[in-house]
């Protein structure tokens, strides 16, 4: 992967403009392609007859892909140069995407989705480093800021546009929207970006990749089918949890004892690196599952269509965008840690209003609450970044942003997980506690407050009555979701003081 770090890179390109165009145009059509599929998930749940459950695996099995080949980009990059694997990476997510809009069932539609991770696995972490390698370093913070332009822009535009076409057109343009993008940003990066010297020498560890890939891949698919098969008590499940367990002892003994490790040790010899890795997971968890349970609540609880709960949803984006061209003025003036801190108390706030809605909500409490939430998105981002590569060596940046790329992604897979988890187990729980006490002999059964169409003398009562139980079970497993968003974020501030806040003299 030191082939492609910034040594490597060119800084000496002059057409840094048009790079910056090229490396936020990919990286905003790869991110709008996550959040847009999440406005329209409860429209395809039903045109590919999925449950709840099952339809939160088109997210998820896109992360786990994606997260898995990420790491393998610097090796890549130095194999077959850093530019053409941008181009091959955009042209094969450019054809996953229209494979994935032509699908007929369920089965399919995460086939392809798996091979569109893949092939999106390396634009990120490749644009994030053609930005540091055009920008002198003590410029790196501007080029973060203008970077996460294209990071957050996706979640203004894409709810609002992935409502406008799943309403009008169909699902299935959620996807093909992303192709005219994709083969403009290949046809700008073959003019504009310059090649990288290979380093043919470095041998792929294909050991500690497979060993890596089965424990996060079983993870995931652990996390997604526990709640359907009963954790534990399931044997499949059972084998999963032993596929993990010991595909990280293995990667782990085996990256200590060969020469040529998947992932390089030195970056594990870098503190803030390390620490900046475990936010990453934890923004990925935490504030990036949001795309996926915000939008599950207001269509199938509120009962919003697409294209509103898309409009909702957008200032979300809008409070990141405002966050991000204030987080380089805040870095420089305060401590970034505590502009991090300020992030995570944005979401915190976001997630406590959360936690108090009903099914009643507004619109306008909505809003105000999404956008302190997207509003610590941004906060956290921007500095958590500069501070994470503030101590590492330039030679290991490039395997250094693959990497934070790489948690961030994993982290939004596992949160998705585990929000859905949390939501279908909770709601069950509540529905069977709710309907014990649905019985002729409770006193509020018989109240006189009590709406006729609810009475359990009749077959069309007890059917209302089941609705309702229904929709306030779903109610309060949301709501478990928002108060661990709440409480995660909180826990998350404390441990920010391990990370150093400048390189060592």
């Amino acid at each position: 992967m030191n082939g492609a770090g910034p040594g490597a890179a060119a800084p000496r390109q002059t057409n840094r403009a048009m790079i910056t165009v090229v490396a936020m145009m990919a990286t905003t059509v790869v991110l709008t392609d996550q959040t847009i599929a999440a406005i329209a998930l409860p429209h395809m749940q039903g045109g590919l007859s999925a449950s709840q459950d099952q339809i939160s695996w088109v997210m998820t099995t896109y992360f786990m892909a994606q997260a898995v080949t990420m790491a393998a980009t610097g090796w890549l990059a130095g194999r077959i140069g850093r530019k053409q694997v941008f181009i091959i990476s955009l042209s094969g997510f450019a054809a996953c995407a229209i494979l994935s809009g032509n699908a007929e069932s369920l089965g399919e539609i995460l086939f392809y989705r798996a091979f569109q991770g893949v092939f999106s696995a390396p634009v990120i972490p490749i644009s994030q480093a053609l930005m540091l390698d055009s920008y002198p370093p003590e410029q790196h913070g501007k080029a973060l800021s203008i970077w996460g332009v294209g990071v957050i822009f996706a979640p203004v535009v894409s709810p609002v546009i992935g409502g406008w076409l799943t309403e009008d057109y169909g699902w299935e343009w959620i996807f093909y929207v992303s192709v005219p993008f994709a083969i403009f940003s290949v046809i700008a990066g073959i003019s504009v970006i310059r090649e990288t010297p290979l380093n043919l020498e470095r041998r792929f560890d294909w050991t500690g990749f497979i060993a890596i890939g089965l424990a996060l891949g079983a993870l995931q698919l652990m996390l997604d089918r526990g709640t359907t098969e009963g954790w534990f008590d399931s044997t499949e499940i059972v084998i999963e949890a032993l596929i993990v367990v010991a595909g990280f002892y293995f990667f782990v003994v085996h990256s200590l004892t060969t020469d040529h490790p998947f992932i390089s040790p030195a970056i594990f010899a870098d503190r803030n690196m390390v620490l900046g890795l475990f936010f990453m997971l934890i923004l990925g968890i935490f504030v990036l599952s949001m795309n996926v349970v915000v939008p599950l609540f207001l269509q199938n609880l509120r009962g919003y269509p697409v294209l509103t709960a898309g409009l909702i949803m957008a200032p979300r984006g809008i409070g990141s965008m405002i966050s991000l061209a204030l987080a380089g003025w805040l870095m420089r003036r305060f401590d970034s840690r505590l502009v991090i801190a300020f992030g995570f108390l944005n979401v915190a706030f976001s997630s406590y209003l959360f936690s108090t809605f009903t099914l009643d909500v507004g619109v306008a409490e909505f809003v105000f609450a999404i956008f302190f939430n997207g509003a610590g998105v941004g906060l956290i981002f921007v500095p958590l970044t500069a501070i994470s590569f503030i101590t590492l060596p330039p030679h290991l940046r490039t395997e250094g942003s693959t990497l934070t790329s790489q948690f961030r992604v994993y982290g939004a897979g596992i949160g998705i997980s585990v929000m859905v988890s949390v939501l279908s187990r909770t709601s069950v729980i509540a529905h069977a506690e709710l309907t014990e006490a649905v019985n002729p002999y409770n006193p509020l059964m018989r109240a006189p407050f009590l709406p006729q169409h609810w009475t359990i003398l009749t077959d069309t009562g007890r059917l209302a009555l089941e609705q309702e139980i229904s929709r306030q079970a779903s109610s309060i497993g949301f709501l478990n979701d928002f108060n661990l968003l709440l409480w995660g974020s909180l826990i998350s501030i404390p441990m920010l003081l391990l990370l150093r806040n400048k390189a060592p003299a």
